[in-house]
């Protein structure tokens, strides 16, 4: 079980998919697609919650696929729409791999999930830098103007990052940088794996 942490804008889901192709054994599952369900809600009351909170997301399912997985069971996963700020009523079939990459803001703040993984990374990355991958993600697959992703990154992106992500560097097993080529974070980690701890063992992230 390997857990990918860091900033919005930091590269999980490109390291992610990077160390798929390397390890091919292994499955991706994104956190992002947890988001609680707003369908209850009327349109302007979705646009304003907070969704760079750790409450924004629906942790007993979270967690429990987790287990699944580690278990060496299957899940189904939620399918989450970000532009209704909905989940869609398709799940995705997830089957058990050898290797299970979790990507997400708050894999490493409870204690139980910090339990799950083997591996941690926190991908560490300049504010600039993460805003304007942020502006070019939410422009390009959610449809979403410039102005309105800065003034969200500055009021609550970048404060629950500081208040939520940040301190759980700590509990990290290796910290990269999200800046450099993913190549290179796909090597470090994969050196990890083999030299470290063997790639095919196991590793307890601290969990106090």
């Amino acid at each position: 079980m390997i857990g990918i942490v860091g900033a919005s804008g930091a590269g999980k889901t490109t390291l992610a998919r990077a160390l798929v192709a390397a390890l091919q054994e292994a499955v991706v599952v994104p956190m992002d697609a947890y988001y609680r369900d707003l369908s209850h809600l009327d349109t302007e009351a979705r646009t304003h919650r907070n969704f760079d909170a750790p409450e924004a997301f629906e942790w007993p399912l979270f967690v429990n696929d987790l287990q699944t997985l580690r278990r060496g069971g299957d899940i189904k996963r939620p399918s989450y729409d970000f532009t209704a700020h909905t989940r869609r009523p398709e799940t995705i079939p997830v089957a058990a791999r050898p290797f299970v990459i979790a990507e997400g803001l708050f894999l490493l703040c409870r204690r139980e999930v910090r339990a799950l993984f083997d591996v941690t990374v926190f991908l560490d990355v300049d504010e600039p830098t993460a805003i304007n991958r942020r502006v070019a993600r939410d422009g390009r697959e959610r449809g979403r103007d410039e102005v309105s992703v800065r003034t969200q990154y500055a009021h609550q992106v970048q404060p629950m990052f500081v208040r939520h992500v940040l301190p759980t560097r700590q509990w990290a097993t290796l910290t990269l940088s999200g800046q450099a080529p993913v190549a290179l974070g796909v090597e470090s980690l994969l050196a990890h794996l083999k030299l470290g701890h063997g790639l095919f063992g196991h590793r307890r992230v601290p969990t106090a």
